[in-house]
C-alpha cells in the first residue's frame, strides 16, 4: 500500500518554490532516500510535506487521501520526524521526552498518560536500547544516546512513516551503523514507510530501497538503488567522477580523479 504519494509537488517560501514538480510514493516498509548536493532542497522538500512549510503546490497524499483533510493531530499519528537539530537543553528525563510522543493521542487538555501511553513510552524505549537511561536527564547522556531519545520520541506517535533529517550527521561511525540498523530492524517488524536524507551515498546506497536525486530544487533521478547509484547518475548529480562497486554490503561508492 502507498503510505505517501506526491503528485506535481512543489515546496517553498512566499511562491519562491525551492522544490518543484516532485512525483514520488513510498510504499509500506519501504526506505526512500534522498541525496543531493547542499542547497538541493531536500530538507525543504521534507518540511513541505510535513507543512512545517505552508506554500506549496501539488498534491500530498497519505495512505490514498489528500492531505488537505488531514488535521494536525492526525499527520502526527501517520507521520512522525526526526530533525537534524536536537534540542540537549530541556530539562527533561529521557522518560519525559519520550512520552512527549503520546500527545497527538491526547486532548489539549489531557496531562495523564493512561496504560497504554506507559506501555507504549517503555516499547520505544526498549526498541531503541534506552530504557536503562530513562531516568537520566537528556542534558546528560551522549550525542548518540540523545539521537536514540529522540527516535524512541518519534516511535511513541506509532508512526506509519518515519521522516529522518541526516540522523547520522553528529555520530561517528559506530553509532551511525548502530542508529541505522536500528531503524531497518523497526521497518521490517512493523512494516513502517522511512524516509532520510543522507549526505552519506554509501550510508543511502546500503540502506534504501529507492533514491531520489534533487539538484537545484529538481528530481533528476528517482528509482530503484541500482538504477540511481551508478557512475553517471552520481557525476550529474555532484559533478564528481566515481566508482562504484559491489560488495557484500551493498554497493560501495569511490571517488576518483
Amino acid at each position: 500500500m502507498e503510505n505517501l504519494k506526491l503528485e506535481n509537488f512543489s515546496s517553498g517560501y512566499k511562491n519562491n518554490f525551492v522544490v518543484s514538480n516532485i512525483n514520488l510514493s513510498v510504499n509500506s516498509g519501504e526506505w526512500l532516500g534522498v541525496i543531493g548536493p547542499n542547497g538541493s532542497g531536500k530538507s525543504t522538500l521534507i518540511k513541505g510535506i510535513l507543512r512545517i512549510i505552508r506554500s506549496f503546490e501539488g498534491n500530498i497524499y497519505l495512505k490514498n487521501k489528500d492531505i488537505k483533510f488531514f488535521s494536525n493531530k492526525k499527520i502526527s499519528q501517520t507521520i512522525s520526524f526526526l530533525p537534524q537539530q536536537l534540542n540537549s537543553n530541556l530539562m527533561l528525563t529521557v522518560r519525559q521526552l519520550v512520552a512527549l510522543g503520546r500527545s497527538p493521542y491526547k486532548e489539549f487538555w489531557e496531562f495523564d498518560l493512561n496504560k497504554n501511553d506507559h506501555e507504549k513510552i517503555n516499547h520505544s524505549l526498549n526498541l531503541v536500547d534506552m530504557y536503562d537511561f530513562k531516568d537520566k536527564l537528556i542534558n546528560q547522556i551522549s550525542g548518540g544516546q540523545l539521537q536514540r531519545a529522540y527516535l524512541a520520541l518519534a516511535l511513541a506517535q506509532e508512526p506509519e512513516i518515519l521522516i529522518l533529517d541526516e540522523p547520522t550527521n553528529a555520530l561517528d561511525l559506530k553509532y551511525q551503523i548502530k542508529l541505522l540498523e536500528i531503524i531497518k530492524a523497526l521497518k521490517l517488524k512493523s512494516n513502517i514507510s522511512v524516509i532520510t536524507i543522507l549526505h552519506d551515498l554509501n550510508l543511502a546506497a546500503r540502506y534504501s530501497e529507492k533514491i531520489l536525486a534533487l539538484k537545484s530544487g529538481k528530481s533528476i533521478g528517482y528509482g530503484s538503488c541500482d538504477e540511481i547509484i551508478n557512475e553517471k547518475f552520481i557525476k550529474e548529480i555532484f559533478d564528481i567522477n566515481v566508482l562504484v562497486s559491489e560488495t557484500p554490503y551493498g554497493k560501495q561508492i569511490y571517488p576518483i580523479n
